[in-house]
């Protein structure tokens, strides 16, 4: 089967990748978080791209957009371009693991940073037709009492930028929908995301990526082809899939990786970046 991937040149603000590597400037990143929450956002800390948070052997670990905090708040923000049904359970679910991540051993639970979750959706998450979908906790009987457990989960339906009234944030979702920037900010945004398609550093990590990406699903899945056909039966075959898919990354990848850091090195990436791109540790980029 061959996969394809979409040009470098046809990526936009709202593919995970260029959303990610923009989103990686601190004034961008902290502009989004005001525009999109109508807060003052302190200092950007650690701006990472797609974070891993992995916290027990056997739990389901999350790969995080663009994880962010300043001095008072953990930010995850999202780009989603389909609507899964469990899309309000996954963020259940990130905001846990993020209070994991946030809360050191030994802390207490004072201690726990203001969290929200946002998803940035290029179809409506729940078919109101609201530009921005708010959710907080609060008491059933009364809905004056908030639980004030300072967790907060939002979501954005870029589609519906016209209802919004704040003029700022309206022309970002306006941007994040039809790609046209009819602001200042959003026209930064915009030339940042075409001085990256233009940057050889960029486009060779972005083409490494797609390739170490499609190596590994290959990898697992001829290893599961060959377990299923030799099962013979479907029921094998589908097992064979999924366990190949698994056996492939462990027994297939690193050797893959390793060359593609070496390539990522020629170009001068930081040891950070290409430890991040391949999957490999820091101490063994450096040993290369």
């Amino acid at each position: 089967m061959e996969y394809t991937h979409k040009p470098v040149e046809e990526l936009t603000f709202t593919d995970d990748f260029m959303f990610g590597t923009v989103m990686k400037n601190k004034v961008i990143c902290k502009g989004v978080l005001e525009r999109l929450l109508h807060i003052k956002v302190g200092k950007i800390e650690y701006p990472s791209l797609q974070k891993t948070i992995a916290p027990f052997y056997e739990s389901k670990g999350i790969r995080l957009d663009v994880y962010v905090s300043d001095p008072e708040r953990i930010f995850d923000i999202e780009i989603q371009t389909s609507i899964p049904p469990s899309l309000p359970k996954r963020t259940r679910y990130y905001q846990s693991l993020m209070d994991v991540d946030n809360l050191l051993r030994g802390q207490s639970y004072a201690e726990l940073k203001e969290s929200y979750v946002i998803f940035i959706c290029t179809q409506d998450p729940f078919d109101r037709g609201l530009p921005v979908y708010e959710f907080r906790n609060i008491c059933t009987a009364d809905g004056t009492l908030f639980l004030d457990d300072k967790s907060v989960k939002v979501f954005y339906n870029v589609g519906a930028y016209g209802k919004e009234d704040e003029p700022e944030l309206s022309a970002l979702l306006k941007y994040l929908c039809e790609r046209r920037a009819t602001s200042g900010f959003t026209q930064h945004i915009d030339e940042l995301v075409e001085k990256a398609k233009r940057n050889e550093k960029f486009r060779s990590w972005y083409m490494s990526l797609n390739i170490r990406e499609d190596d590994l699903r290959m990898a697992g899945e001829k290893i599961g082809f060959e377990r299923g056909v030799a099962a013979g039966i479907r029921k094998g075959r589908r097992d064979g899939l999924l366990q190949g898919r698994r056996d492939g990354i462990a027994a297939g990848s690193y050797q893959k990786a390793r060359e593609t850091a070496k390539n990522l090195l020629t170009l001068k990436l930081s040891i950070e970046n290409i430890a991040e791109a391949t999957g490999l540790t820091k101490e063994e980029v450096e040993k290369l």
